[in-house]
């Protein structure tokens, strides 16, 4: 796969610019290129990286790309086949279903994964663990624990990057230095957290939900009046 912006003025990259999530409205599809530089500036220039502007197909928002130049040719200026994102999708997740101290904790969380923070992520997913922690209580931190344990050996995360992860959710000193985190190390403890309030909040909230329409829809048949089961309505 190559991509390129060629002397005639045109941005060629093999297979179309495929599908990818906008980073506005969170559609997955096709994007429109908008604007590349000219192929005579970036040969007087010669810059690191290029600017790509994509419209998405679904929003019509501009999403930006940033390619590495690969190549100098008398003809085209070849990029790296893969672009680097500028603008990243926000994080989400069924909040409704979490208590609120553990639903406003979790929101900063994602808002701090989604701009690139680590540490700030790290920091606030230990609040929301503590905030998890003084709802469930000591039978819940049990649960808890073994919840983190089986992501580990279903995930086959490696044990340096689990100690650190485990660290930030059940350890609460922070009086010493905190492990340090890059996107790699943040990405394995959201996907915990998410399972951890998942399996903590979010699948009993559905469960009841699902029973309680069952047996509204069961009682309706047999003729027994019930009141009609709410459904929370689910935010991102």
């Amino acid at each position: 796969m190559t991509a390129s912006i060629t002397a005639d003025g045109r941005f060629e990259r093999d297979g179309g610019t495929g599908t990818m999530e906008c980073p506005h409205c969170g559609a997955i599809g096709p994007m429109t290129v908008t604007a590349y530089p000219a192929f005579n500036k970036l040969k007087a220039e010669r810059p690191a990286q290029v600017g790509i502007v994509l419209q998405c197909s679904a929003c019509k928002a501009p999403v930006f790309l940033r390619y590495r130049t690969r190549a100098w040719r008398d003809d085209r200026v070849e990029l790296h086949p893969l672009p680097q994102p500028v603008e990243q999708p926000p994080e989400r997740f069924s909040l409704s279903y979490l208590p609120p101290a553990v639903a406003a904790r979790f929101r900063e969380a994602l808002a701090c994964f989604s701009s690139g923070l680590w540490q700030a992520f790290a920091a606030m997913c230990r609040q929301t663990s503590r905030a998890v922690f003084e709802d469930v209580g000591d039978a819940g931190r049990l649960r808890v624990y073994d919840l983190v344990a089986e992501v580990q050996e279903l995930g086959d995360i490696d044990e340096p990057t689990f100690n650190a992860v485990r660290r930030i959710i059940f350890d609460p000193d922070e009086g010493r230095q905190e492990p340090e985190y890059d996107r790699r190390r943040a990405a394995v403890l959201l996907e915990t957290m998410k399972d951890l309030l998942t399996q903590t909040y979010v699948r009993r909230a559905k469960l009841r939900q699902a029973l309680k329409v069952r047996r509204f829809f069961a009682n309706q048949a047999a003729g027994i009046d019930e009141d009609e089961p709410e459904v929370p309505v689910r935010k991102a």
